[in-house]
Formats: structure tokens, sequence, C-alpha cells
């Protein structure tokens, strides 16, 4: 997938979604899924850079991973600096969408603000259509159990530790994604190897606990069990998320996984001893095994 980043680029013949993207739930897959069907235009996703000061539900490398599953052709980040907030709606429209990227298709929320003051919307987008000859189209917000399906709805489940109710929202489970780092080897001091991710300061995180998960290495899919949080028992001093795969023999240290979670099994706690953890974590093998059962 092509990245274009800043705002020396010239592009041709595109089918353009426009958004923060955050969290590519539902909502967000409607827009992508209709310029995906114009197959004779280039698939194209905007976005803006540094808008988002909340910490991320997909950090950037984890939106180009999904981006490319999608089949998306192109993502033109777009600097959110001071010549760009200053920029007059009518400018965006003229010299971005239509110059920049020849846009022939343009799909947004119906929420959708942009420019100078965010007083360009919707409306101002339609104009532009009839004066420049491009499709506009505009979805409705998508609803869930009577309520809109959102970034911010996804951060209230993940943070409540319903990540079952999350992954519905988003359209797939949730993942975490990295290179394997050397942890401080618990896990194969007690017969448990476990691949460890350190996340970004960034990203959102769900609530610390125990999930049984699918993990993707090498192209492979395997069963998980996997911590989020402190690790309380061996006293870790950041964040990490720990898993365990169920049948996989091999070394995992500096290579990319995706961990996908899946069920929330229990909330993290401190054990007295290290047997006490050990049979606890043979306790959530055995019930992420019955679930991995289930799914597959």
């Amino acid at each position: 997938m092509e990245i274009i980043k800043g705002l020396d680029f010239k592009i041709e013949n595109s089918a353009v979604s426009l958004g923060k993207f955050d969290g590519f739930h539902r909502g967000h897959r409607l827009l992508l899924d209709r310029i995906l069907a114009q197959k004779e235009l280039h698939s194209t996703v905007f976005t803006f850079d540094g808008i988002l000061k909340d910490k991320q539900i997909y950090l950037e490398t984890e939106k180009r991973l999904l981006l490319e599953r999608l089949g998306v052709e192109r993502e033109v980040i777009f600097p959110f600096c001071e010549e760009t907030k200053t920029m007059a709606p009518e400018v965006f429209i003229r010299e971005m969408l239509v110059k920049r990227m020849d846009a022939k298709l343009i799909c947004v929320g119906e929420d959708f603000h942009f420019g100078r003051g965010r007083l360009g919307d919707v409306a101002m987008l339609s104009d532009g259509a009839e004066k420049y000859g491009y499709e506009l189209c505009v979805f409705p917000k998508m609803k869930e159990a009577g309520e809109v399906i959102s970034s911010t709805r996804i951060r209230r489940e993940l943070a409540d530790g319903r990540i079952e109710t999350a992954n519905g929202l988003l359209g797939e489970p949730y993942f975490v994604s990295g290179e394997v780092m050397h942890g401080n080897a618990l896990g194969r001091t007690i017969g448990m190897p476990t691949a460890n991710l350190l996340p970004e300061e960034q990203k959102l995180l769900p609530v610390y606990g125990v999930y049984a998960t699918r993990v993707e290495v090498d192209g492979q899919r395997y069963a998980g069990v996997t911590n989020v949080g402190m690790k309380p028992t061996v006293g870790a001093d950041r964040v990490s998320v720990e898993t365990t795969l169920l049948d996989f023999d091999g070394n995992l240290y500096g290579k990319q996984i995706t961990v996908y979670f899946l069920y929330f099994l229990r909330p993290e706690q401190r054990f007295d001893s290290l047997e006490e953890l050990k049979a606890q974590m043979e306790r959530d093998k055995a019930e992420a095994e019955k679930i991995w059962a289930s799914v597959i």
C-alpha cells in the first residue's frame, strides 16, 4: 500500500474516504466498502496526522495492516499544522480534493467537518460536487443496540473489559501487533514460555487482565492466553502484553506477531507464589483451549 505524507503530492482518479479513522469500526467500514466497490478508481483513505490526542485504538502501523488486508491502495496522511489548520474549507476542496487528489468519489460520515475552524461540512462538499463534478456519498451514523457505534464507545467497552462487545462494534477482534521482545524469562522458568510485546505509549490497551486470544505469526494462526498489565506477582516495571501460545514450539524473539483478543477470562491478580501463578495459568490455558475449539 502506498503511503503519502505532507502537502506536495499529485494523484489521479481517486475514490476517497475522509476521516480520523481511529478505530476502523463498522461505521468506518461502510465508507471503505464504498470506495473499494468503485473498481475503476484508486481507493484512497485520507486521514489527519496529529489530530488524535487520546490514546489510539489502533496505531498507524496497525491501521496499515487493516487497510492492506481490506485492499485499500493508498493512504494520504494530511499534516495537522498551522498551514492546514487555517486553510479555508473552499480551498481544501478545490486544492486538495480536486486538484491534488483528482477525487471522482468522496465518502464521509454525516458529521464530517474540515478546514479552518471546522467550518466545512457535508453541505459544502455537496456544493462542491455540483461545481467540480465528483460524486459525494454521505453515510449516517451506524447504531448498535440503540447507541451510535463510535470510537468513544469502543474505548469504554475496552476499559470495562467487555472485549466481545468491543469486537462486535469493530467488526473484527481488537488486536495488538509488534515485535516480540525479551522479557524477564519467567514463563520459561515455569515451563510456559511467552511472547512479550511492549506497546507504544499511545496505544490504547484493554483493561488489565487475562484473555483468550488468537496469535498470527509468519502467516500461521495459534491459540493463545494473553496477560495485559504489570504482572504484579513478579513486579514488572511497565505494561506489557504477554502471550502464551498453546500449540507452538519455536523461537519468537524478534518476530512480528499480531495478538487478537477474543474473550476476557479474568482480571489481573497477584499470587503469593510462582506455584500458585503456574496453577492459575494452567487453568487459563484449559479455558482458552475450550474457547478456541468452539471458534475454529
